[in-house]
């Protein structure tokens, strides 16, 4: 009897597991889906309006989305992507910190990806 429930236990413990892992995976591909989303939306810009950093609140907001659903996957890229949501709010203001570039950000968004092989 103590051998089943041990099985029991075992069971609940990887089907736990298992929903944790799902659970990962959806917060990993929400992640991607948003930091994909705000690339494209800033590339354009970026070519729609020659290069120019100008104030952009909805290119801001999609950063800020980024880095919110990135948080708890990795925690680095949150605070960069944070950051590019801030610069898009005072684009001239001085920064002590680098700003991700949009090639970067397509190199994380592949290292993101990996988690998913």
């Amino acid at each position: 009897m103590s051998f089943l429930a041990d099985i029991g236990i075992l069971s609940t413990i990887v089907d736990k597991l298992l929903q944790y892992n799902d659970r990962y995976k959806v917060r990993v591909n929400d992640a991607i889906t948003s930091i994909s989303k705000a690339w494209s939306y800033t590339y354009n810009y970026l070519r729609n309006e020659n290069g120019e950093y100008v104030a952009n609140q909805q290119l801001s907001d999609l950063w800020n989305d980024a880095a919110s659903k990135t948080r708890l996957i990795d925690r680095e890229l949150a605070r960069q992507l944070s950051n590019k949501s801030r610069f898009w709010i005072h684009p001239d203001m001085p920064r002590q910190q680098r700003i991700l570039l949009l090639t970067e950000v397509t190199d994380e968004l592949e290292r993101l990806n990996k988690k998913f092989e």
